[in-house]
């Protein structure tokens, strides 16, 4: 079997696309604070995957003061109790002079120092959530619980978690609509991305209140106060999209109201004459941390656009056409496969409770997959990472796009509260899905641990591919039960097993 992973064109080719993504529009971020939109006069900019702000806003808008030696190019930070200097150009910085490595170093640029928003924030005990629908950078002064998202915008990951509510009493067990984890984000990515591990940082009280939803225009349509951070995802079995509101509540008219008890905070709004929504079901689903959800109960699969409208404070969720199962690849006399270890290098990813990485466990799992897949002669296998080392979310997607490869794989492990455990895969075009459901159905019985689901989310390496991509999250990392099982011989041979019988059969090779 060939294997690509230190070819030269390979490189050339990403030194091209790297080159002219430079050119690419530019979005400037909102920043809000504890509920604020700040207005600064220098606005912040996403540069690469990382958000940067200008020092200006950190003084004007978080009232920190900030002094700049131009001998040493050192930037220090002083909010009165903690003391934080970077350097422009490094990535090494210090916070009340214990030294620390950041994903992103300060920058010059045009007459503008900037600094990396999620370190800065973070050091100074801010917690910090990236919307990337609202593009949108969400920071609270407040303490609350979990971790933080990456910093790539890209790839914020979002939670489901909690307990199951009366949202879904039809579903006997529940279990179908209370996976997990992670359902858009960030690799995260979230995010990978943005995924920095899976866990994302909410607000301890609610921030938003919901006052209506209603159906018209071919969108379900969501009016509020507040800000609301929603995360959706997909079901199968029958069809539904999930829609999960943490930190928010209903108004006290919110319309269409409740069923028999307004106290039990659950009830339906029943679709008529559209092709593919039947009712938008609702009901408060977990009190830690408080979450309204929201079920849309579909005859068959349905694409959709989210787009939240901070001036308005309408959440909207566009239904476009049906989505359509893509066959099985055609026939060829070889296939190219890019599988990706996420994270590594510098972005450890997420820590386990026994303080193992989640890079170490992703790379392992990927090794022991490529050396299943050298036994097929039909396969050409290239890694985005062989090795400790971090290739960017862009290089991984230009990787596999240079190379015109037929599928792409990430692999990685979650982390959320202690409680929440299991495995899920998800995908975010359409093209995606009969691959996602090959490395579903064949990964998650083979890891042996509980089936969170097939999703769909915004993850940036199954965005911009140009192929059937998926990621997939093996297990909690926070969760003892999976922790106890992943970092083991037996369960990441077993998990490798059942990923190359996926590729396989997808490809009809098997």
């Amino acid at each position: 079997m060939k294997n690509w992973t230190s070819l030269l064109f390979v490189a050339i080719a990403m030194l091209f696309l790297t080159a002219g993504a430079a050119t690419a529009q530019t979005v400037t971020p909102k920043l809000i604070l504890d509920g604020k939109v700040l207005e600064p006069a220098e606005p912040p900019q996403i540069i690469g995957n990382f958000t940067m702000v200008p020092v200006r806003i950190v003084t004007e808008n978080l009232g920190y003061t900030v002094d700049y030696n131009k001998d040493t190019k050192q930037v220090t930070v002083n909010n009165g109790t903690s003391v934080v200097v970077m350097t422009i150009g490094k990535k090494t910085a210090t916070v009340d002079g214990a030294e620390q490595t950041m994903l992103a170093s300060p920058v010059a640029k045009s007459n503008t120092t900037l600094i990396p928003l999620r370190f800065t924030g973070e050091a100074f005990g801010l917690q910090v959530y990236w919307d990337n629908v609202a593009k949108s950078a969400f920071l609270y002064s407040a303490n609350g619980s979990g971790g933080t998202t990456g910093e790539e915008p890209a790839e914020s990951p979002p939670p489901d978690g909690g307990t199951v509510g009366v949202v879904d009493p039809d579903d006997g067990t529940g279990a179908g609509e209370a996976p997990g984890d992670n359902a858009g984000g960030s690799e995260t990515p979230g995010g990978e991305n943005g995924n920095g591990g899976g866990t994302v940082t909410n607000p301890s009280a609610n921030t938003g209140t919901v006052n209506e939803v209603r159906f018209e225009n071919e969108a379900v349509i969501f009016t509020y106060e507040g800000i609301l951070q929603p995360r959706i995802s997909t079901l199968t079995g029958p069809d539904r999209i999930i829609v999960d509101i943490p930190y928010s509540a209903f108004g006290p008219s919110f319309s269409p109201g409740f069923a028999a008890d307004p106290n039990v905070q659950a009830g339906e709004l029943v679709v008529e004459g559209h092709a593919v929504l039947q009712k938008i079901r609702y009901s408060k689903f977990s009190d830690e941390p408080p979450t309204l959800r929201f079920v849309l109960d579909l005859s068959q699969a349905s694409g959709f656009e989210m787009t939240n409208d901070l001036t308005s404070r309408q959440l909207k969720i566009a239904l476009t056409s049906p989505s359509v199962q893509a066959p099985s690849a055609p026939e060829k006399s070889a296939y190219t496969i890019v599988i990706d270890a996420g994270h590594g290098g510098s972005d450890p990813g997420a820590s386990s409770i026994t303080k193992k990485r989640e890079k170490d466990f992703n790379l392992s799992v990927v090794l022991k997959l490529q050396a299943l897949l050298a036994t097929e002669s039909r396969l050409n296998v290239v890694l985005t990472r062989s090795d400790d080392t971090y290739p960017t979310l862009a290089d991984r997607a230009n990787l596999a796009n240079s190379i015109g490869a037929d599928l792409f794989l990430s692999v990685h492990a979650n982390s959320n509260s202690p409680s929440i455990n299991g495995s899920e895969t998800y995908y975010t075009r359409a093209d995606s899905k009969a691959f996602a459901e090959a490395i579903h159905k064949y990964a998650v019985p083979a890891g042996g641990l509980k089936d969170n689901g097939l999703r769909t989310a915004n993850y940036y390496v199954t965005r911009e591919t140009k192929m059937p991509a998926v990621l997939y999250e093996a297990g909690y990392l926070s969760n003892a039960s999976d922790e106890a099982q992943l970092f083991t011989e037996d369960f990441q041979n077993r998990l490798a097993q059942g990923l190359a019988t996926a590729i396989k059969t997808y490809l009809n090779l098997a």
